[in-house]
């Protein structure tokens, strides 16, 4: 009960301070937007309830920012976030706590400074045991400078790891509603001690090689491993390249081979292609895990686009052909063709259903500010045998009555009815 009183009066004077620090006006946003299912039961009626409240500070060399996230679950996220500059030093500081149970949730402070050349940075941050996993806190320093074309970047795990090519850093899931916040640091263990130390130089060139990173991470059980990649390998050839992937571990040497086709753009018609392989992963006597290809076997197209724009208007097409490794990605994360693996360990929502997507977008300047848009995506079931096999049409409306509100509506309709019709507002000074 402490704990919770202490997080709830934290939040109120972090509120409190924002407004009335300086003399400077607050800006931001509030979006807010409600969908029914017209077709649902009574306790089904409302499918979703979500509002946004940005609310912007800017002062001499620092901006604050205050993001409240409601959800038809309550209150989900409360996340405050200042970045500032003193002379040659950036600061970075990021508090989450839950508003609903009263928890502090997370917090992470990152502080750098360039000199001379050499960048150098410090991440702390903390979790606490309202997280799965938690208590856990820790640091890391990172040094970044060149030689020559040469680019090294060393950092230090104290407790905490932070995102680089190799890690992503860490995403905090809320577990009714499945909305998500990340953050670069992430602490991986309860309290200071040194767990880990990773080296990358990167630009390495010498005889056919023009570009070898090099990875060696070591932590406080010793050797981890080394990795060499070599990206792009044309061979001389403007239609194929490869990337060369070899990590050595204390047991283990995997190595991966990956051929990737370079068709570029025809007119404005994407294709979708991969280059077919005969060999599969494996392992040896000697353990070697095999990730490579002894033949390259033939190229599989799954996929063509079209895209178009013209006086604000922009016509787009997808089509799958293969359906059981590839699909569109709804329209949140931008209608792509992805592949399902990348799509579910990136969180995109992608339709199971569908094998073509045909996309009309519209955007005109408002009559007193501010942009009107309107966008319907048809949606042909994979599964249909009649000619094109309609399965489901997405409408979404902007509408702007002046530069800071705009008002929006969506509906969505398939082959069982009106699945889905929603409102919304924004509003921003």
């Amino acid at each position: 009960m402490t704990k919770r009183i202490l997080v709830t009066t934290m939040i109120i004077m972090t509120l409190v301070g924002l407004t009335l620090w300086g003399s400077q006006p607050l800006s931001g946003s509030w979006t807010s937007g409600v969908t029914f299912r017209p077709n649902g039961d009574f306790y089904q009626f409302i499918r979703s309830l979500e509002s946004l409240l940005v609310v912007d500070y800017t002062m001499p060399g620092f901006a604050a920012t205050s993001t409240s996230q409601f959800q038809l679950l309550g209150y989900i996220w409360q996340e405050f976030e200042v970045i500032g500059t003193l002379g040659a030093f950036n600061c970075q500081v990021d508090f989450l706590f839950g508003p609903s149970t009263a928890d502090y949730i997370y917090a992470q402070f990152i502080g750098s400074i360039s000199i001379a050349g050499l960048d150098m940075s410090l991440h702390f941050a903390q979790l606490s045991d309202a997280v799965l996993g938690g208590v856990a806190d820790g640091f890391a320093i990172r040094l970044a400078g060149s030689v020559g074309a040469v680019d090294v970047v060393s950092i230090t795990e104290m407790g905490a790891k932070i995102a680089d090519a190799d890690f992503d850093g860490i995403t905090i899931v809320h577990a009714g509603s499945g909305l998500e916040r990340s953050y670069a640091t992430d602490p991986v263990v309860f309290g200071q001690g040194f767990t880990g130390q990773k080296v990358t130089v990167s630009g390495l060139s010498f005889g056919c090689v023009n570009d070898l990173t090099t990875t060696l991470y070591i932590t406080c059980a010793g050797f981890d491993f080394i990795k060499f990649e070599l990206d792009e390998i044309a061979f001389g050839l403007s239609w194929l390249t490869l990337d060369l992937d070899l990590t050595f571990q204390t047991t283990v040497k995997t190595i991966g081979l990956t051929p990737a086709l370079v068709l570029g753009e025809a007119l404005c018609i994407d294709v979708y292609a991969e280059v077919l392989t005969d060999a599969p992963v494996g392992t040896n006597t000697t353990n070697t895990i095999y990730d490579a290809y002894n033949s390259i076997t033939g190229i599989s197209i799954y996929g063509l686009g079209f895209s178009y724009s013209w006086d604000g208007i922009t016509v787009k097409e997808l089509t799958v052909f293969d359906t059981g490794r590839y699909a569109i990605t709804t329209h949140e994360y931008g209608s792509q063709l992805e592949e399902i693996v990348e799509s579910i360990e990136n969180g995109h929502e992608y339709y199971v259903n569908y094998w073509e997507l045909i996309s009309i977008e519209v955007e005109r300047d408002g009559c007193c500010g501010g942009t009107n848009s309107f966008l319907a995506n048809t949606y042909f079931n994979k599964t249909e045998t009649a000619l094109f096999g309609w399965g489901m049409t997405h409408l979404e409306a902007d509408i702007a009555v002046s530069s800071t509100i705009s008002f929006t509506t969506e509906l969505e309709v398939s082959t069982s009815g009106v699945d889905y019709i929603g409102f919304g507002i924004e509003v921003a000074w």
